[in-house]
């Protein structure tokens, strides 16, 4: 009877491992170029999205290979350079569909304010609302003006974790003195970040390491918290 209640307890415990690795969703970041802005590639059960690839990157390539990744989807927080410079080498490779704020269009298209030096392979401009799933995992867009005009989020509630772009750093926020950038579409967008996700909610950002709302809510000097009444 023991040996069996041995056996026993070792299947339970294989199954958990395996269920274990089926089910956990995995982020790799990759900080990359000039600007050190931050490439996400989240992936579970070698399906793979990638959330802000600003520079070309042999690094994150052979990770994708190496780990044997589908690559189904890219999202663009926004349309500055230091986050969509690193799109067309992974569609080329890859072929995912790559999703960007319907508002940052300016920066990606044939414009003056274009600074890849090419129109950025965009498959679908997207607005507030829009869903991203990878797998069984949805995350939420959520317009976040302020450091660009098309300015957006990317928010999984079930894992409570939030892709914040350039919009919420670590006791920072982003810029807003480049065009189309406003301090008090800023002070808005964080606010809203303050009001709608919970304060577990750990923040992935475009620049430097990661937070929660919670600690930027105490720690945040250049938008501060104001508890509602």
């Amino acid at each position: 009877m023991f040996l069996i209640k041995i056996a026993c307890d070792m299947i339970i415990e294989t199954i958990y491992a395996i269920l274990f690795l089926v089910i956990i969703m995995k982020i790799k970041v990759f900080t990359l170029g000039t600007f050190r802005s931050n490439c996400y590639i989240v992936y579970q059960n070698q399906q793979a999205i990638i959330i802000d690839p600003g520079y070309d990157s042999d690094e994150v390539i052979t990770f994708i290979t190496e780990n044997h990744l589908n690559v189904t989807a890219i999202y663009a927080t926004h349309g500055h350079v230091d986050h969509v410079g690193g799109i067309k080498k992974i569609k080329d490779l890859f072929n995912p569909i790559v999703y960007a704020p319907k508002k940052d269009e300016i920066w990606m298209i044939d414009s003056i304010y274009n600074h890849v030096g090419y129109v950025v392979p965009i498959d679908e401009y997207i607005d507030e609302g829009f869903e991203l799933f990878l797998e069984d995992y949805k995350f939420v867009v959520f317009s976040t003006p302020g450091h660009s005009e098309g300015g957006t989020i990317l928010y999984n509630e079930r894992e409570n974790i939030c892709f914040s772009g350039d919009t919420l750093f670590f006791e920072t926020i982003g810029r807003t003195d480049l065009p189309f950038s406003d301090f008090t579409d800023m002070k808005k967008s964080v606010e809203k970040m303050y009001t709608i996700l919970p304060d577990k909610t750990q923040l992935f950002p475009g620049h430097g390491r990661s937070t929660t709302i919670g600690h930027e809510k105490k720690h945040n000097m250049f938008i501060k918290y104001k508890k509602q009444t």
